[in-house]
C-alpha cells in the first residue's frame, strides 16, 4: 500500500503542469524569462557564503523577500527587501531593491535569446550611496538543453572609487521532465575598491522542481583559487500569489 501512495504521488508530481511564473534553475544567471502579464509571485531567497577559513562556523547569510508583477508578458517588476547577517552579529535590513526586466522578443525569434535588467539599490544606511546594477542576460534553447549567460556590472553612484564592479555568468541545464531541471555554472565577480581588483570564482550544480503553484531552486558554487570563498549556498522558493 505504501508503495503504491508513493507511486501515485510521484506520477501527480510528474504530470502537473510546471510554475507558470519565473522560475530559477541556477544560483547567480538568470534565464530569459519574465512574469506573465498580471501575474504576483512571492520569491524568498536565502543565501550562505562560508569563507575559506572558518567554514560555514564563519558564514555570513543575506535573505531576500521579494514582491514581483508582470506589466505585460515580456516586461516585470520586483521589490525586494534584504536582511543581512554576518558572523556572530545579528539580523539586521540591509536594504531595499527595485529590479525591472524586459524581454526585447519572444523565445527563439532571435540566434540568442536576448533580456535586459535594471536593478537599483537603497542601502538602509542612508549615508551609504545608491548602487545600480546592469545585467545582459542571454540564452539559448537546444529543446531541453539550453546555455546561459550574463554580463553585469554594478556602480555606487557618485562613487565609482568606493566600489564598482563586474561579473560574468555562463550556464547550462536540462530539462528532464517539465517539473524537474538540473542546471551546472560558473561564475566570476570582479570586485574595485580604491582602485584594487579582486576577483572571486566559482563553480557548482544546481536543481530546480516545480509545480504549479510553486517552484524551488537549491545550488552550491564552489570557490577557486585563493581570492575566493570556500561555498556558497543559495535558495530560492517561488510562490504564485
Amino acid at each position: 500500500m505504501r508503495i503504491i501512495i508513493s507511486f501515485n504521488a510521484l506520477l501527480a508530481m510528474t504530470i502537473a503542469p510546471a510554475a507558470r511564473a519565473d522560475r530559477r534553475t541556477m544560483i547567480r544567471a538568470y534565464e530569459y524569462m519574465t512574469q506573465p502579464q498580471g501575474n504576483l509571485e512571492l520569491e524568498i531567497w536565502n543565501d550562505v557564503d562560508a569563507p575559506k577559513e572558518g567554514g560555514f562556523d564563519q558564514a555570513a547569510t543575506l535573505h531576500r523577500v521579494e514582491l514581483e508583477y508582470g506589466v505585460t508578458d515580456n516586461w516585470d517588476f520586483a521589490l525586494y527587501h534584504v536582511f543581512a547577517q554576518q558572523p556572530g552579529a545579528s539580523l539586521k535590513f540591509d536594504s531595499w531593491r527595485l529590479e525591472t526586466r524586459y524581454r526585447l522578443f519572444e523565445k527563439n525569434v532571435l540566434p540568442l535569446d536576448v533580456e535586459l535588467y535594471l536593478e537599483g539599490e537603497r542601502p538602509a544606511d542612508f549615508t551609504a550611496p545608491w548602487e545600480i546594477e546592469e545585467k545582459l542576460i542571454l540564452e539559448k534553447d537546444f529543446g531541453r538543453f539550453a546555455l546561459v549567460a550574463n554580463f553585469v556590472a554594478a556602480q555606487k553612484i557618485m562613487h565609482l572609487y568606493d566600489g564598482h564592479a563586474w561579473e560574468v555568468d555562463a550556464g547550462a541545464r536540462y530539462e528532464f521532465v517539465p517539473q524537474l531541471r538540473l542546471g551546472a555554472e560558473f561564475w566570476t565577480i570582479q570586485d574595485t575598491v580604491a582602485g584594487v581588483t579582486t576577483g572571486s570564482y566559482y563553480a557548482g550544480p544546481s536543481i530546480s522542481f516545480a509545480t504549479s503553484k510553486l517552484w524551488l531552486q537549491v545550488g552550491a558554487g564552489f570557490g577557486l583559487g585563493d581570492t575566493s570563498g570556500a561555498t556558497f549556498v543559495r535558495s530560492v522558493i517561488g510562490l504564485n500569489l
